[in-house]
């Protein structure tokens, strides 16, 4: 049942990535601003599918599917994944606690990932953009939250737009490269983004454990105080 399970996972992406293919950047613009509103599709797909393109235009056209028309789709699929986050970021500015009043989207946002999200903004500030953008249960309500907390524009596009430059252009050339072999490109790309998660995963605890020791820190420093001025007294 599991190999069945996974072959018809496979399957769908294959095919979910031939059909983003075809229709090229558009296809991997629109998706990924869908998928930044919540759509239930990972934004490997729409990746694979870009490299994939890339790949299927220099078969067509051997003067075409060179690092141009990579850059290019990079380009492209970063200013799709920015402008689906930053929607959801003015919706949260807009609609603020009242996410229920967004058709269709607001259904995502229910009140425990809204409580998870304001935890990691409490504990992290505006690094939970950063973060939130490779939580995938909870990565649209952390944009949302964003902005009804109202977090500065430019600081979410830096944070947002850093964290998309370690999956992005990397997810589609290693597409375009490994093209001949569309399993093969679904493989690594899987693999490239799980070591991403582990990366982020080690940064965020460096980052926590950071933040405790600074905290005791100040504690510390602040029962020292207190002693001194007892003691003068």
């Amino acid at each position: 049942m599991d190999l069945l399970l996974t072959l018809a996972e496979q399957t769908w992406k294959e095919w979910a990535i031939t059909t983003i293919a075809a229709w090229s950047y558009v296809g991997v613009f629109v998706l990924l601003v869908a998928c930044g509103l919540g759509f239930p599709c990972p934004e490997e797909v729409a990746l694979i599918g870009g490299g994939y393109a890339i790949y299927q235009a220099g078969l067509r056209d051997p003067s075409a599917g060179g690092w141009d028309d990579v850059a290019l789709m990079c380009a492209v699929a970063m200013l799709g994944v920015l402008l689906g986050d930053t929607i959801l970021w003015w919706l949260g500015r807009k609609v603020g606690e009242f996410p229920e009043r967004i058709p269709v989207i607001g259904r995502h946002l229910t009140p425990d990932r809204m409580e998870k999200a304001r935890g990691m903004f409490e504990r992290h500030g505006a690094k939970a953009v950063f973060f939130g953008r490779f939580l995938f249960g909870i990565r649209a309500v952390t944009f949302f939250v964003s902005g009804s907390l109202r977090v500065p524009l430019p600081l979410f596009l830096i944070m947002d737009g850093l964290a998309g430059m370690l999956s992005v252009p990397i997810s589609i050339i290693l597409a375009w490269h490994f093209g001949a072999k569309l399993h093969d490109a679904l493989a690594y790309v899987s693999q490239f983004h799980h070591w991403v998660l582990l990366g982020v995963g080690l940064l965020f605890v460096a980052v926590v454990a950071y933040a405790w020791r600074k905290h005791k820190a100040g504690q510390a420093a602040a029962t020292g105080a207190a002693a001194k001025a007892t003691a003068s007294d």
